[in-house]
């Protein structure tokens, strides 16, 4: 009898056990390729993606009763996209899909009909669609924005704030059991007389594994003033090669909790807060993802613990930090290290080359030399390779260097001493250049900006900057930040504002002097401005919520050489590059000795792949202006496209007879080399002499035209028109024709 008992309570236990939560929203797989709380350009993603295997066709289930609560279709973002909402009022969303069920399809065909348009966002009123958990809603496509086929599904709750589905039952059914892996950590000056290891800019370290859930700083910093911390981390899930966002972060310094984010809801009016909460300077200067541990004075994001602070300050002393990591199966990581509130000492030294050619460093005030950390670099800005130095200490405070590679003749190194460092410098084992040779960049971050110049040869000098502010002139002296980059101190944006004459120069046997040649405007919170440039031919304006805080917007020379250069005006850069924009930045270009601006387009120039990238453009032809908006600092040029779209792979084909059950949608493929398809409104597919409301899918670059009902029996016409985003045209015209299926 109680064998008897248990059987059964273990059966209703099972039964019921089903039947409670959520199912899994698919039967493509349960692969997850990007988890809640992700990086995207300009937001997070907002909820899960599921692996279709590259397939299209696969079962979509509502994951609980419910009833279907919107409708949308679209070219673009989420494409043919489903919500429903569910008995415990959270919303189910289902995107990318290929189509619905019968039922929701045809009422999506009735809304279309109903408001003449292919794109449509419709709300449906309560119990005029009704599902029960495990129904069939729809199927797995790769319509919208998108690199592939895959479902993007999402809860929200009554409100439409999405939450984590992993903070629901949705989590049991994957295994996890590997811990977040950090990468790197960055600590990062909050003021502008903040030094680590020396240095005021940002600095990143490596980390040391101690085992599968510990990882550690090797080295205690040196660091004065406010600073910040930031994290490079990675999650990953038993048996996928994907990489994924982690769900909490805690950072503590000598045991206080000083930040804490966990991934749980957020809002879609919180998008901008992605470029606050992760380190921008480091994701645009690296292309690297830093999770900030610490907040922004202007963030106000639901992930973000109230209490996080917003800057590190300690008083004198060595002192600990400790990162807790974890994802969304609880797998933890610590990651913990030391720093000293201390100054650096910038070592004295003479060196020099010895008649057996090796080289000799004598210190001056360090005492014992206790450890030498260093590499030997070419001294060519654009290599980055190293190799290891072959040392050997002298009496305690000289070292002696060997150096047969010329290749290798820069020398990068630190001395460790009594417990302490020194900063970090650069040496040239070889005779110094006559000529140098570079160019500038203007960095702006959060703490103000600084003036940099990038040599093409490690010149073994360290110039001063030179500038006049009012009457008076000045010559500050540079920083080595990098083997081949110069930066000055920190300048406030109206600081920055007073500066003229800028230039470097080099103080040897003679000087090189060189200038810096810039244009710029400021803009301050909660105002509007505008401003011409380059003589009328650049006009630049923002709005009250461009920018979070006092920005400077400049115009310099492009900050690379040798570029892919099609434009039909000389290319010039709009900063600044590590501050994110609020809102975009609208730009305006006056081309007065052009005669038709037409097939014209505002670019900008992708530095990693060497191209130029179509911005789109509104065309004033009657002043002879292109406009556009930007979202970041920039290269920008003008080009001229004048090759029309290409049509092909027609089906049906020209002159060609089908059955009429073989033929409920055209097939015709649309591509464009450069300034893309226009598929919002630049489609017009005519059959039979009627208009057919069409969509386009981006990533198969066909149209979607349903046309069942709308052919007959005999000859059927067609004529397609297609537009780029640069104005060309390209049209096809066709008959084909119908009959009936014979026994």
């Amino acid at each position: 009898m109680k064998i008897y008992l248990l059987i059964l309570s273990l059966f209703f236990s099972l039964f019921f056990s089903q039947d409670e939560g959520y199912i899994w929203p698919t039967d493509a797989s349960k692969t997850v390729t990007a988890f809640f709380g992700e990086m995207r350009p300009n937001r997070y993603h907002t909820g899960i993606d599921i692996r279709t295997f590259g397939v299209n066709g696969k079962e979509v289930y509502a994951i609980e009763d419910g009833y279907v609560y919107r409708i949308g279709i679209s070219n673009h973002k989420y494409g043919n996209v489903l919500y429903i909402k569910l008995k415990d009022e959270n919303i189910a969303v289902y995107s990318h899909l290929d189509r619905f069920n019968p039922i929701i399809q045809k009422a999506a065909r009735q809304i279309q009909n109903q408001e003449n348009s292919y794109s449509i966002d419709y709300f449906l009123e309560p119990g005029l669609i009704n599902v029960n958990k495990g129904d069939i809603v729809g199927y797995t496509g790769d319509t919208g924005g998108l690199s592939g086929p895959h479902l993007h599904f999402e809860i929200r709750d009554k409100i439409n704030q999405p939450i984590n589905p992993f903070n629901t039952n949705l989590k049991d059914f994957f295994i996890d059991n590997i811990a977040p892996i950090p990468q790197s950590i960055a600590f990062i000056p909050k003021s502008d007389s903040t030094m680590i290891n020396g240095t005021y800019f940002p600095k990143n370290f490596d980390l040391i594994k101690k085992d599968n859930n510990n990882y550690y700083l090797e080295d205690t910093l040196n660091i004065t003033g406010d600073f910040g911390i930031a994290l490079q981390i990675i999650d990953k899930v038993n048996g996928q090669p994907f990489k994924y966002g982690i769900y909490s972060l805690e950072l503590f310094i000598d045991s206080l909790k000083t930040y804490e984010i966990n991934f749980d809801l957020t809002s879609f009016e919180q998008s901008n807060q992605l470029y606050l909460e992760r380190d921008y300077e480091l994701y645009t200067s690296k292309n690297e993802e830093y999770y900030r541990l610490f907040k922004s004075e202007f963030e106000k994001n639901y992930f973000v613990n109230d209490t996080s602070l917003e800057k590190i300050n300690v008083g004198p002393g060595l002192h600990s930090f400790k990162i807790l990591a974890k994802d969304i199966r609880d797998n933890q990581t610590e990651v913990s290290g030391y720093f000293k509130n201390q100054n650096t000492l910038m070592p004295k030294y003479d060196y020099y080359q010895l008649k057996n050619g090796k080289w000799k460093i004598d210190f001056h005030n360090i005492g014992k030399i206790q450890g030498f950390k260093s590499a030997l670099y070419s001294s060519k800005n654009n290599i980055e390779d190293k190799i290891v130095t072959d040392y050997i200490i002298v009496n305690d405070t000289s070292l002696i260097i060997s150096n047969s590679n010329k290749t290798f003749n820069v020398l990068e190194f630190y001395v460790q001493y009594s417990n302490n460092r020194t900063a970090k410098n650069y040496i040239l084992l070889d005779e110094n250049p006559i000529n140098i040779n570079g160019d500038f960049f203007i960095n702006h971050n959060n703490q103000g900006l600084t003036i940099n110049f990038i040599e093409q040869d490690f010149s073994n000098r360290i110039p001063h900057l030179s500038f006049r502010k009012g009457e008076k002139l000045f010559k500050k002296p540079m920083y080595r930040n990098k083997k081949n980059v110069l930066s000055s101190i920190l300048f406030k944006p109206n600081e920055f504002l007073e500066l003229r004459n800028i230039s470097i120069e080099y103080h040897d046997d003679f000087i090189i002097s060189k200038k810096l040649d810039f244009q710029s405007m400021l803009t301050l919170p909660q105002s509007f401005n505008q401003k011409t440039f380059k003589n009328g031919q650049i006009s630049i304006s923002h709005d009250k919520q461009t920018f979070f805080d006092t920005t400077l917007i400049y115009i310099t020379h492009p900050p690379i050489k040798n570029f892919n250069s099609q434009s039909i005006i000389a290319p010039f850069y709009i900063g600044p590059s590590s501050i994110p924009f609020n809102k975009p930045l609208d730009v305006s270009l006056f081309l007065p000795s052009q005669k038709d601006l037409t097939h014209m387009l505002i670019c900008s120039y992708d530095r990693k792949k060497n191209n130029w990238v179509p911005l789109n453009t509104n065309t004033d032809l009657t002043n002879n202006n292109l406009e556009t908006e930007i979202r970041s600092g920039a290269i920008i040029g003008v080009i001229e496209d004048n090759n029309k779209p290409k049509i092909r792979n027609i089906v049906p084909r020209n002159n060609a007879t089908y059955l009429v059950e073989d033929i409920d949608r055209l097939n015709i493929e649309i591509t464009d080399d450069f300034a893309g398809v226009n598929y919002d409104t630049g489609i017009e597919l005519i059959l039979n002499g009627k208009i057919i409301l069409t969509g386009f899918n981006v990533f198969q670059k066909k149209i979607i035209a349903d046309v069942k009902g709308e052919i007959k029996l005999g000859e059927n016409s067609y004529k397609l028109t297609v537009y780029d985003k640069a104005k060309n045209k390209n049209q096809v015209e066709g008959v084909f024709y119908i009959k009936e299926a014979t026994e």
